[in-house]
């Protein structure tokens, strides 16, 4: 049998392709640990490299490179993350951009089939504004702040505020897997959420399993690269120092509550997260993210918030049985886009079958969303 010979940096490269280690690819081709201390060598039959490329999503020529190309692979879209060692982005990432892509791509062409004008917010500033007016026109554009004491919990905060968002034409898409596969849930380590500009419809997708409080921020640090034009991926970790995503955290710490509010009730409560959050009835992990963005507490402290209150939100019982299905797909799929795939299916300007793909659901289906949204 002949052996192939690789080079180790060139699968550790492939194994990263799928946000995996080398030894955990080896794992999935073989249990013998003799044959894994070969393929960890870079010793591998015919087969057992085919396995390989098929497991990692590569092309199996690109194996017999000596080092990791440059251009195969490489995001399409800007890469924001700074988490410490922050792995190359995996398959499920790839194929939920594709995902969302494929659909912000139809409602592009359908706004201008109907003679829709541009956006005038995307792109309206760059990172020599103040922060203040780039916050105050997002807060303008999506009618904030509004009576947030007649929505106590973070779950119906955060419902209002992507509401907000596609009243004025950015299609929001919030999932925890990848389209409707339950076991390809996505990593809130991995990113945490995306923007994909368009001067059309600007699109801004959450991850999901991240808390619901988190998902707050996330949407309005995403609000930031819209208004500045910026597409790109982000992980919102707090170490990193990028100019730019230091930027974007405070115009959404702006967005979400001004300064000078932050500061009054930081003093007149003297620090109490808990009081402040009350207050404006949030929770106490986003006053917290606002107080390190503010630079009131530090990041050990943000992270010792951080994990008493997942540990809380882990705790919260858990509702009596599993969501409708039909009731999952708006929330998956942008309410703004499905409303609009929905309406043109039922019209019969597009196929039931077609509008089942856009939005991952069966086409018997279509006729029940008509009914949730």
């Amino acid at each position: 049998m002949s052996t192939l010979n690789f080079s180790i940096d060139m699968l550790e490269w492939a194994a990263n392709n799928i946000g995996l280690r080398l030894d955990q690819v080896v794992s999935k081709i073989s249990e013998a640990e003799r044959t894994q201390k070969k393929l960890l060598a870079g010793e591998f039959s015919v087969n057992q490299a085919e396995n390989f490329a098929d497991i990692t999503k590569v092309p199996f020529g690109a194996l017999f490179l000596d080092a990791p190309p440059e251009s195969l692979y490489k995001p399409n879209i800007p890469d924001l993350r700074q988490g410490q060692n922050a792995q190359p982005l995996s398959e499920s990432f790839y194929e939920v951009l594709e995902d969302i892509q494929a659909k912000q791509e139809w409602y592009i062409e359908f706004l201008k089939e109907n003679y829709a004008e541009h956006l005038e917010f995307v792109g309206k500033y760059d990172h020599y504004t103040d922060v203040s007016i780039i916050a105050s026109d997002i807060r303008k554009t999506i009618g904030l702040p509004y009576d947030l004491c007649t929505k106590k919990s973070r779950e119906d905060y955060l419902k209002n505020l992507v509401s907000k968002c596609e009243e004025v034409g950015i299609l929001v898409f919030k999932n925890s897997m990848v389209k409707n596969a339950t076991k390809k849930p996505l990593n809130t380590e991995e990113f945490r959420g995306f923007v994909l500009i368009d001067k059309y419809a600007p699109v801004i997708f959450l991850n999901s399993q991240d808390l619901p409080s988190a998902l707050i921020f996330t949407l309005a640090h995403e609000l930031a690269h819209i208004w500045l034009g910026e597409s790109g991926v982000d992980d919102l970790d707090f170490y990193g120092n990028d100019p730019n995503e230091v930027f974007c955290n405070k115009i959404a710490a702006e967005v979400l509550i001004t300064k000078k509010e932050f500061y009054d009730y930081w003093y007149s409560t003297e620090g109490n997260l808990i009081a402040i959050a009350n207050i404006f009835c949030v929770s106490k992990l986003m006053v917290a993210r606002l107080a390190l963005t503010y630079g009131f507490i530090g990041t050990f402290d943000y992270q010792l918030i951080q994990r008493e209150e997942y540990e809380a939100y882990k705790n919260i019982p858990k509702k009596d049985g599993s969501p409708n299905f039909v009731n999952l797909i708006p929330g998956r799929n942008s309410y703004l886009l499905t409303k609009t795939i929905v309406n043109q299916a039922l019209s019969g300007k597009i196929l039931l079958r077609d509008a089942g793909k856009l939005l991952n659901a069966s086409p018997q289906n279509i006729m029940k969303i008509g009914g949730v949204i």
